[in-house]
């Protein structure tokens, strides 16, 4: 039995569908489906049943899935500890964030990181705030960039402010604040974010304390989406600071409550109860120093009063 079956397994148990994970590793379909077949051969046992085009876990699948991830992790944090005795300038760094963060900051700050890390294969996973806690907590990745977590046993050290924007056209009644109560969205149509994005839940948050109820047209996981229909005079797109657009045709305004900017801070999240490589933990300290200089929706600072300071809970 070899590590990329089980890889494949997890990878396509996640997926629910052969040809959605093949794409994810690189591999042809039916190469895909020859491994899993010699893998339920090899255990002696079935882990999907095939129904139409979708595969779902046999009840022995089910049962083998958890314990092959804390395989797979073993087998991870094997090399990265391998790697760290080697000196610490080769391994695997697995990131995750947000779409719009991915766009907004890593994309050019990975440039730099590369060029001074060669030896660090950086992987990428993107996902919401809130389940991509959840995948650092299961040793899915080493670095979550996300809201500051709470309650929970994961350690964040924050990096920047980000704030709550409301977007629309130049002709909507809200159009000339430079910020507002987001109690002056009660009634108003609203374009959002789905809950696993944390200035959703901030926003939320904000409307249950002032009392407004704003009409939810959509729902979405591309704030892009939100923009341009905002744009068409659809609605107020409520997107967070790190999302990037064209400005032209639109009006941005920060979102407060109680004449406070609605935001947090993004972070850079562990979970300290798992081994985390020291070039994990340069990355860390270099993309703390590179928003000291820079981070995205900086210019929305003088715009928002009572700026959330970066210890703040996200």
């Amino acid at each position: 039995m070899e590590l990329r079956h089980l890889r494949y397994f997890v990878t396509v148990a996640d997926a629910g569908n052969v040809s959605r994970a093949a794409v994810q590793l690189n591999i042809t379909q039916p190469a895909l489906s020859r491994q899993l077949r010699d893998l339920e051969g090899e255990l002696g046992l079935p882990l999907f049943d095939r129904v139409g085009r979708r595969l779902h876990l046999t009840a022995e699948g089910e049962n083998l899935l958890e314990r092959t991830r804390e395989i797979l992790r073993s087998a991870d944090a094997l090399r990265e500890r391998a790697g760290a005795l080697a000196g610490g300038r080769t391994g695997t760094l697995r990131l995750g964030a947000t779409a719009q963060t991915l766009e907004s900051l890593i994309s050019a700050f990975l440039t730099g990181f590369r060029r001074a890390w060669p030896g660090i294969d950086v992987r990428l996973v993107e996902d919401g705030g809130v389940r991509l806690r959840a995948r650092v907590a299961r040793g899915e990745l080493h670095l979550a960039l996300g809201a500051v977590p709470t309650g929970d046993d994961l350690r964040a050290r924050p990096l920047f402010p980000v704030w709550v924007l409301a977007v629309m056209p130049p002709g909507h009644r809200l159009a000339r604040r430079r910020a507002f109560e987001v109690g002056e969205l009660d009634n108003e149509t609203v374009l959002l974010l789905r809950r696993d994005f944390a200035s959703r839940l901030r926003f939320d948050a904000a409307c249950e304390a002032a009392r407004a109820r704003p009409r939810v047209l959509l729902e979405a996981n591309d704030p892009h989406s939100l923009v341009s229909l905002a744009r068409g005079g659809h609605g107020i797109a409520v997107v967070p600071s790190t999302t990037i657009f064209s400005r032209s045709g639109l009006r941005v305004a920060p979102l407060l409550r109680a004449g406070r900017a609605i935001g947090g801070s993004t972070a850079a999240v562990w979970d300290p109860r798992r081994h985390l490589p020291s070039y994990a933990q340069a990355f860390v300290d270099e993309l703390f120093a590179y928003t000291r200089r820079s981070y995205p929706g900086k210019e929305f600072a003088r715009l928002a009063p009572s700026t959330p300071p970066l210890n703040a809970p996200g």
